[in-house]
């Protein structure tokens, strides 16, 4: 889509005030979808290697993007910064940032050296870099009013497709212990769709979403949009199509060495808002999971019964 000549007073207003809190990623993702394919690029380069934008001049960006260096300068005043330094100054904060929470995770990595040399331990390498980047990612304030959205809304609709939907599935599962009204959405699931049409501005979606990305789980999202309900995206960069509408975007890393994403990261992020829920309900939570729990006892459900982990 092309860039317009000119933009309102309100956005460029609004720009300075993201940009000058220091959210240049949310920036790019609240632009992105106005942004030209060449403005594209850059963008998607700054949010998935902000390690080498922060050290690296604008001509080896340039060289990277294989665009002229002029492109990037004019593109880092649009986001309201000034110039090229600034762009990295903020990157180099938001680096450091993360190496001070967890340390680096390619050295911490060197868990796995014993696997060396397996396409086994290659993965398990990345699963361990891909979690622990995904914790230097995350906002202790955004996932608290993740879970806050996820308390309060009435009805609560979990999306995914495709191999990322065992991830919504358990997230589902256990969510539904802690709290009612709770629904599962699935490409292929027609009996799921009545229940989706009444959604409304006090309910949320919560919908899991990595490459290549379910195009129904980018439809249920727009059609919860179009209704005022609010959306809490789990996905792997704040600019993918989910991403850029979300009202909370939670990054989880999802490459690895094989043909398949890796769902370690995702699937630790769901953990933490299921946790996140049951501390914020409290003691409503816990009377909740143990009436299931008791109800799954008397119906011989599992080999270990209650008190034991399942």
């Amino acid at each position: 889509m092309a860039i317009r000549k000119a933009e309102t007073k309100t956005e460029i207003k609004t720009a300075s005030a993201a940009v000058s809190s220091g959210d240049v990623m949310e920036e790019l993702r609240r632009r992105y979808d106005r942004l030209t394919q060449s403005q594209k690029r850059i963008a998607e380069y700054i949010v998935e290697h902000s390690q080498a934008v922060a050290f690296s001049t604008v001509d080896q960006m340039a060289a990277q993007l294989d665009v002229n260096p002029s492109t990037i300068v004019r593109f880092t005043y649009r986001l309201g910064l000034n110039g090229f330094p600034d762009l990295q100054e903020r990157m180099r904060e938001l680096v450091r940032g993360q190496l001070s929470r967890t340390g680096d995770p390619i050295g911490e990595g060197q868990v796995a050296n014993h696997l060396e040399g397996t396409s086994f331990g290659a993965s398990l390498s990345s699963d361990w870099q891909n979690l622990h980047r995904t914790i230097a990612g995350l906002n202790a304030d955004t996932l608290a009013r993740a879970i806050s959205i996820l308390v309060r809304a009435h009805r609560i609709y979990v999306a995914a497709g495709f191999s990322t939907f065992p991830v919504a599935h358990y997230f589902a599962l256990v969510l539904d212990r802690l709290r009612s009204d709770i629904s599962l959405l699935a490409s292929n699931d027609a009996f799921a769709t009545p229940r989706f049409v009444e959604i409304a501005s006090e309910d949320c979606v919560l919908a899991f979403t990595f490459p290549r990305y379910a195009a129904a789980t980018h439809r249920i999202v727009m059609w919860a949009k179009e209704h005022k309900a609010k959306v809490i995206a789990v996905t792997d960069t704040p600019i993918s199509a989910v991403g850029q509408v979300a009202d909370i975007v939670l990054i989880a890393g999802s490459t690895g060495p094989g043909l398949q994403n890796s769902l370690v990261a995702p699937m630790a992020v769901a953990n933490a808002l299921l946790n996140g829920v049951a501390a914020a309900k409290g003691t409503t939570a816990h009377e909740r999971y143990n009436r299931h729990d008791r109800l799954m006892h008397r119906w011989d459900a599992f080999i270990l019964k209650p008190n034991a982990a399942d």
